[in-house]
């Protein structure tokens, strides 16, 4: 690498610890109120797209930032509920991704943020948001390394 390339990773390194989940560490599984589920929202630390903010919304209605590295606890009444997550800070360069999930009274749901790198071809590389629901074994093995967004 030349002196710009090592500048540069040195920027973005800096950068990525903004967007780093600075809330306390996890601490333990929330067990859902009476008539209400849970919905824990992540994103496993990563590279890609570490430095821009992913903002939230359930069902319309804000939430704190989601942070690289960070996890976020919602409790919903049962029904059909939209999470929404948008990553950037400009405009043109917000991707929108979106999941619905049905929450049931006493259920626990985990889904996962990730952003990814997808080569288009010719060398180009396009970052890639996705939102999916995880089961629980993958999702108690991830959630505990991360820390509370607020």
């Amino acid at each position: 690498m030349n002196a710009r390339q090592w500048i540069a990773a040195g920027v973005l390194l800096l950068l990525a610890g903004c967007a780093t989940a600075k809330g306390p560490g996890f601490d333990g599984w929330k067990k859902p109120e009476a008539g209400l589920g849970v919905v824990y929202l992540y994103r496993p630390w990563s590279a890609v797209g570490g430095f821009l903010p992913t903002h939230v919304q359930v069902d319309g209605r804000h939430k704190p930032d989601l942070s690289n590295g960070g996890y976020q606890v919602h409790e919903l009444p049962p029904g059909m509920h939209t999470i929404t997550t948008a990553m950037g800070s400009l405009p043109i360069t917000t991707d929108t991704t979106k999941v619905d999930v049905r929450v049931e009274s006493g259920s626990v749901l985990y889904i996962r943020f990730t952003a990814r790198k997808r080569d288009v071809g010719g060398g180009n590389l396009v970052r890639v948001n996705e939102l999916s629901l995880v089961n629980q074994s993958v999702a108690r093995r991830e959630i505990p390394v991360t820390k509370l967004s607020m």
